[in-house]
């Protein structure tokens, strides 16, 4: 039997990395009858009966090693395993005539289409996770200022920042808020992925959370921003997830920065 609750007692993660990982080890406690001495071809017999991608056989790889060498030291035969991670495809990304499409969706008119107008336009301004986005605090958010404070993975907080558009839309949602409820959005995160999908699907097109997060370093680059400033901006550890999320980018988006256009221009 798995100890998968003490397991996350001594080696905290984010909840999305949490629920990833316990899916992972749920799925192979059930096929694994002798955890303490597994090999690593048995765990490669074991993704074998999943349907798995090369993205999520590389994770639960590190899930399962992770739990092997807390539970029976480094000295498991398992932890040799090496899993080869495909090159991903580049996720989805909204463009410019794509996301103003998405916000002009919305009706204002009625309270839902105010709260998802200002979920829209704080997501593509900000790139929060959808984690990030359903926990957010009311008193975490300064529309003065135009910023708010988020935890974000590994616990640590950290500050995000906004058009004046967006603290508009924000204001006007919050006037609207439930009272006794601290969440800004006051959904769920399951449920926020339930309303990005259906925004997506009222348009034909498929969409999610995180998609806006790639949207926003997309966008932001293609309008200019430094990638230093994107990385900042969206709170990423490095130069290297910027440009991760921005591999949507095309050679077709340098059109308006040729030095000849500029020149004779």
């Amino acid at each position: 039997m798995f100890d998968i609750d003490s397991f996350f007692a001594e080696n905290p993660c984010s909840q999305s990395t949490r629920d990833t990982y316990s899916y992972a080890l749920h799925r192979f406690e059930k096929f694994c009858s002798d955890p303490g001495a597994c090999t690593p071809g048995e765990i490669l017999k074991f993704f074998k009966t999943t349907k798995w991608g090369s993205s999520l056989q590389y994770t639960a790889a590190t899930a399962i090693k992770k739990y092997l060498r807390w539970k029976y030291g480094a000295a498991h035969p398992a932890l040799k395993l090496r899993v080869k991670r495909d090159p991903a495809r580049p996720g989805r990304t909204l463009n410019k005539a794509r996301a103003e499409e998405l916000l002009a969706s919305f009706d204002l008119a009625t309270v839902k289409g105010k709260r998802d107008y200002a979920i829209a336009c704080l997501a593509l301004d900000t790139g929060l996770r959808v984690n990030e986005l359903a926990t957010l605090k009311f008193v975490d958010i300064n529309l003065g200022e135009r910023v708010l404070k988020v935890k974000i993975k590994g616990g640590n907080w950290a500050d995000a920042v906004f058009s004046i558009h967006t603290r508009m839309a924000i204001a006007d949602w919050c006037n609207y808020r439930r009272m006794g409820d601290e969440r800004l959005f006051q959904v769920t995160r399951d449920g926020l992925r339930v309303i990005v999908r259906r925004w997506g699907e009222k348009l034909g097109f498929r969409l999610s959370p995180h998609d806006l997060r790639r949207s926003f370093a997309t966008l932001s680059t293609k309008a200019g921003a430094p990638s230093r400033l994107v990385q900042v901006a969206g709170r990423w550890s490095s130069i290297d997830m910027v440009e991760h999320y921005t591999q949507a980018i095309e050679p077709a988006d340098f059109d308006e920065f040729f030095p000849v256009h500029r020149v004779v221009d």
